[in-house]
C-alpha cells in the first residue's frame, strides 16, 4: 500500500478513535449521573440498574472497537496494514474504506463468522 493511502487510513482511524473516546466519555458522564441518583421506589431502582447494564455493554463495545483501532494503527506503523491476518492477501479497498480497523478480508471474515455461529 502506498504512503498516501496509509495516511488516508491513518487519518480515518484517528478520527474514529476520537469519536469513540468522546462517546466513552459521554457514557461515563451518564453513568456518574445515574450513580448520583437515589431512588426509593424499587421500579426506579430496577430501571436504573437496567440502564447501567446497557451503558456498560455500550462501553464494552467501544473498548473492543478502540482495541481494534489501536491494533490497526500498529499495523500501519509496522507496514503490514491492509493485509488479511488469515490469508495474507490484500483486504478489499471498499472494505478498508468502510471498516479501516478490519483485520480480515471479506472471505476470511465470512468464514470466521460462519465458524462462530456453528460453535
Amino acid at each position: 500500500m502506498d504512503a498516501a493511502s496509509l495516511r488516508h487510513y491513518q487519518e480515518k482511524l484517528l478520527k474514529r478513535k476520537e469519536q469513540v473516546l468522546a462517546a466513552m466519555a459521554h457514557l461515563e458522564k451518564e453513568k456518574q449521573e445515574l450513580l448520583g441518583q437515589k431512588h426509593f421506589d424499587w421500579l426506579d431502582q430496577a430501571w436504573d440498574e437496567n440502564e447501567m447494564r446497557v451503558l456498560e455493554r455500550l462501553n464494552d463495545g467501544y473498548l473492543r472497537e478502540l482495541g481494534k483501532i489501536e491494533m490497526a494503527e500498529g499495523r500501519i506503523s509496522s507496514e503490514s496494514y491492509g493485509g488479511c491476518l488469515a490469508c495474507h492477501q490484500p483486504i478489499e479497498k471498499a472494505r478498508l474504506d468502510a471498516f479501516p480497523e478490519t483485520e480480515f478480508c471479506l472471505e476470511c471474515q465470512d468464514l470466521r463468522e460462519r465458524f462462530e455461529k456453528a460453535s
